[in-house]
């Protein structure tokens, strides 16, 4: 009675891989992004159902069944390993290595079962505890710091799939008795239990399969949102979702927050003479040397047009004038070579103050004001709004 419950059960998780297989591949249309990873996992759980039903529904006096669905449920889970690498942001694999992998592991099982019963049920449970604790190392960074909730469920969900195997395999060794149709070993007081978690781990993991697609894709989208496409700076809006978490920061370790915007002189006649293409060559090269001047994660942002604003983490004025200098000479300083063709570039700086109690926007504000004063001086320099006052 309970091998026939457990082969319901494998029935019950089959039509599960396959509604896990079929919600993939609807997801797949939707999402370019992981339209590989999405249809190898796909590939996977239908193959997996396959297997899963075909050893409940198949004549118990045969014994082919029982080779299928070990070889559907390795082969399968080894697909849907490797694209879960690759979802928690591993490097791919490429087609030759895992078609020599699956090979590998079919002749393996082939050999096992020439070798009888017993020899056939030991290395099935090995492998499959090795493919299962491969997984589980896979995603290991997601167990110890996971991104979001998908990670960390599908970590937890994979690392007790891998649980089962160890405690299937003990009982596989302590076995001795007949072969099992069901391949699993375990005594009938915990056989239940593994029906009803084989029945359900083929659609949880399917779900959780999509949820971290999801969240990958969401964690893209909002890169994309945040990132300039042409400099890959901060975009003006994600400076400004960022600016009064990092203002309160900088005032909680003493320090003066200040306002940088600059602005590549004479953009327009750059544009106009060498041409727009030339123009976004000059604002890529110019953020690259800005970035060059500046702290590791020092707020850098691409203004509007040619206009870059810094969030400087500063002693005072002084020290953000000095900064502002330096990031004026890196610009200006040796002419950008295109190919052939050498283009000196300067800019403009306006320096402010954002201090306790001020609003961002009136900062960039003053800082435009002593930007618009180094424009009218003649451009190429810096100007810093309220130096007086902020050396008080």
């Amino acid at each position: 009675m309970q091998s026939v419950d457990m082969l319901f059960a494998y029935v019950i998780g089959g039509v599960g891989a396959w509604a896990a297989a079929l919600m993939m591949l609807v997801a797949v249309q939707g999402d370019r992004l992981h339209r590989g990873v999405l249809s190898r996992c796909a590939l996977g759980f239908a193959l997996l159902g396959v297997g899963m039903v075909l050893s409940g529904v198949i004549d118990r006096a045969a014994r082919w069944p029982i080779l299928t669905l070990a070889m559907a449920a390795l082969v399968a889970t080894l697909v849907i390993y490797r694209a879960l690498r690759e979802l928690v942001g591993a490097p791919a694999v490429g087609l030759p290595r895992r078609m020599a992998e699956i090979a590998a592991l079919c002749v393996v099982l082939l050999l096992a079962w020439a070798a009888g019963a017993r020899s056939f049920a030991l290395v099935f449970h090995l492998v499959c505890l090795a493919v299962s604790l491969g997984i589980v190392l896979a995603v290991r960074r997601a167990l110890v710091a996971p991104r979001n909730a998908a990670e960390a469920a599908m970590a937890v969900t994979l690392l007790f799939y891998a649980g089962t195997w160890v405690f299937a395999l003990y009982a596989a060794v302590r076995h001795d008795g007949p072969e099992h149709r069901h391949l699993l070993y375990v005594e009938p007081p915990f056989l239940a239990a593994y029906g009803v978690i084989y029945a359900l781990v083929p659609l949880l993991v399917g779900a959780h399969v999509l949820n971290l697609a999801n969240a990958r894709l969401d964690r893209r989208l909002r890169q994309q949102a945040s990132t300039d496409e042409l400099t890959g700076l901060l975009t003006r809006r994600a400076l400004n979702e960022r600016a009064t978490a990092w203002h309160a920061d900088v005032l909680e370790r003493e320090r003066l927050p200040a306002v940088l915007l600059l602005d590549v002189d004479h953009f327009k006649p750059i544009n106009d003479t060498h041409g727009h293409e030339r123009g976004d060559d000059v604002l890529r090269a110019v953020s690259g040397r800005l970035r060059g001047t500046l702290r590791e994660g020092t707020p850098l942002a691409r203004w509007g047009g040619e206009e870059f604003l810094v969030l400087l983490d500063a002693a005072n004025l002084d020290e953000a004038g000095a900064t502002a200098e330096r990031m004026r000479t890196a610009v200006g300083a040796t002419p950008f070579a295109f190919g052939e063709e050498r283009l000196p570039v300067t800019i403009s700086i306006g320096v402010s103050a954002w201090p306790a109690g001020g609003v961002f926007a009136r900062a960039v504000a003053e800082a435009d004001a002593a930007l618009y004063t180094a424009k009218r001086e003649g451009r190429d320099r810096a100007r810093v709004a309220g130096a007086e006052q902020g050396r008080q």
